[in-house]
């Protein structure tokens, strides 16, 4: 996570180095630190147009203006025309740049105005929900400007908000927005980035409003939109979060009504001090359990169930055997698995199945925990098998070399569409565990054709989703999207939770373990930033268990991190293969 940082007032004063005549009144406040948040908490207000200021005085005022803090645009539209005050949204998105230039002025003969244009390199766009843009950011941006009683003023603002790079390392935060899956009996989270600070609870809701627009998952709202959502969520004394969907949501069934809740009490849980969400539709409150407040930490019924043990290892050597990993010890698997260790290369444990796979890699055997209901399913180069929370195995092999994906499940094993996967080299495939989405490494390299988003020379980390039909069966793998993050040769992803990956990765210090989330920001360890250290030793696979991480090297050595602690070595044998906990 990012530490807490206080910015001084000179470093908010700087818009960007390189920009023109940039004002440098307005005041600063530093008020208490928020340590829930890990955000700078220093308030800034900038100045409005200083008169006689030129074309390039105002664009960079205007840029200035845009970095307030509490988040306001009151400033921003004094350097705007008032037919461009009255146009300009900049809710529409949230454009970072870092390195600006103001450009000279030239004249625009269409209108008698002049035009200033910004060069700048961008970094992330956001959308007016605050997800992550796709598309890379412009590097130019154009200001069309006119005089009004003899000030120049700002006719045509490019959309939406720009700020600098700083600001937003300084200011915002990833948050998850909890969705619900197509069945609507699972909340998903949803990736979006956001200002901290005393506004937070209403940008999570008005985010929340705008509804799902995700594609690496089937998602679906049960909040209505935005339009008659109370402007504000304020937080009383008591530490309640009040919220006012307008009339429609009073016309939800009551089931209905409480996945919106559910909805609300998990978005909301993230604000510091919020203890529970009051939920109205005008004059009525909603009470789908009986009570006016719904408390922080329920509806849990709809959160998937965290992974509870260790992951499970097959052991050869003197310790042969099948083991599962406790902490920094190990313990057998029970007798009722029917689990024989000289048969078995690698188990995966599901809710209440267990796979095996034949010494010989060419079956998995699939079984009750109580050793009945054996299933055999062919294998060829086995890449991974994995459960769903509905304790459906998901099967991905290389017959051919090209990518094949089946589904196990009680009563019938059967293929999914695979296109998603056809043209990627494959090297690891995890399920999240809400079971929404999926996520994969891809072999390569360094430069070179396809490098870019990993169909060629270029390893990636991509997620994609888990298609279901009306009735919650898995019907595809959707295409995959290629995270944005360029590390060497990742492998063995894992997911920490539903909003964040781990996966393996080249570093100067070894293979090393790195975090980030799952919109392909926020990327952290690789044992940079005071993170743990692994030894360079080769490590190849990688399990994660809350706060908890589990690494195989390249000698079949078993690694533990635990809570606060180093990696350290475990003394157990030779590990064959290590899979995830349920």
């Amino acid at each position: 996570m990012r530490g807490l940082r206080l910015v001084a007032a000179a470093a908010v004063l700087v818009v960007a180095a390189g920009c023109s005549g940039i004002p440098t009144g307005g005041t600063v406040q530093q008020v208490r630190e928020d340590d829930d948040l890990g955000q700078s908490t220093v308030r800034y207000a900038p100045a409005p147009p200083s008169p006689g200021a030129t074309p390039q005085q105002v664009v960079s005022g205007y840029l200035d203006a845009m970095l307030a803090f509490p988040p306001s645009t009151g400033v921003a539209e004094q350097y705007l025309t008032q037919g461009a005050a009255e146009r300009w949204n900049p809710a529409a998105a949230t454009h970072v740049y870092r390195d600006p230039l103001v450009s000279a002025v030239r004249a625009d003969r269409r209108d008698d105005g002049v035009q200033v244009e910004l060069t700048a390199r961008g970094v992330l766009d956001l959308d007016a929900r605050g997800r992550v843009e796709p598309a890379a950011t412009r590097e130019r941006r154009s200001f069309g400007l006119q005089q009004v009683d003899g000030e120049w003023r700002i006719s045509a603002p490019p959309e939406g908000l720009l700020v600098t790079e700083k600001f937003y390392t300084d200011y915002y935060r990833a948050f998850p927005v909890f969705f619900f899956d197509r069945s609507g009996e699972r909340l998903v989270p949803s990736v979006v980035h956001l200002p901290a600070g005393e506004q937070l609870a209403t940008s999570l809701v008005t985010s929340l409003a705008r509804g799902p627009s995700d594609p690496t998952a089937q998602l679906r709202t049960y909040v209505p939109g935005l339009g008659d959502l109370r402007p504000s969520v304020p937080v009383d004394a008591e530490g309640v979060a009040e919220v006012d969907l307008g009339p429609e949501a009073a016309q939800l069934s009551v089931a209905d009504q409480g996945r919106l809740a559910a909805q609300l009490v998990w978005t909301l849980s993230q604000v510091r001090d919020v203890t529970g969400v009051r939920v109205s539709a005008g004059a009525t409150v909603l009470t789908p359990r009986g009570q006016r407040v719904q408390p922080v930490g329920s509806w849990r019924r709809y959160v998937p169930r965290a992974v509870e043990s260790g992951p499970f290892a097959v052991l050869d050597g003197e310790d042969a055997g099948v083991v599962e990993i406790v902490g920094a010890t190990i313990r057998q698997v029970p007798e009722a698995w029917d689990v024989e260790p000289d048969e078995t290369a690698a188990i995966d444990v599901g809710p209440s199945r267990v796979a095996t796979l034949s010494r010989s890699g060419d079956a998995l055997v699939v079984r009750r925990t109580t050793g009945e209901d054996r299933v055999e399913v062919a294998v060829t180069d086995l890449v991974s098998a994995r459960w769903l929370p509905d304790d459906v195995l998901v099967v991905v092999d290389r017959p051919g070399g090209g990518s094949r994906v089946r589904v196990v499940e009680p009563d019938a094993t059967r293929s999914i569409p695979s296109a998603a996967l056809a043209s990627l080299d494959v090297t690891s495939f995890a399920l999240s565990p809400d079971g929404s989405r999926y996520a994969i490494t891809t072999a390569g390299g360094g430069s070179g054709p396809g490098a870019e988003d990993g169909t060629g020379g270029g390893g990636r980390v991509r997620i994609g989703a888990v298609e279901r039909s009306a009735d919650d069966r898995v019907v595809g793998l959707g295409a995959s999207v290629a995270l944005r993050w360029d590390v060497g040769r990742p492998a063995s992803v894992a997911w920490v939770d539903g909003a964040r990956l781990a996966f393996l990765a080249d570093t100067d210090l070894g293979r090393q373990v790195f975090e980030g989330m799952a919109d392909g920001t926020e990327l952290e360890g690789g044992g940079a930033g005071g993170a743990p250290v692994l030894p360079d030793v080769g490590a190849r696979t990688l399990v994660v268990a809350g706060e908890q991480r589990w690494a195989v090297d390249r000698r079949d050595r078993l690694w533990y991190l635990g809570p606060g602690a180093t990696w350290t070595r475990l003394g157990v044998g030779a590990v064959s293969t290590l899979s995830p906990g349920v």
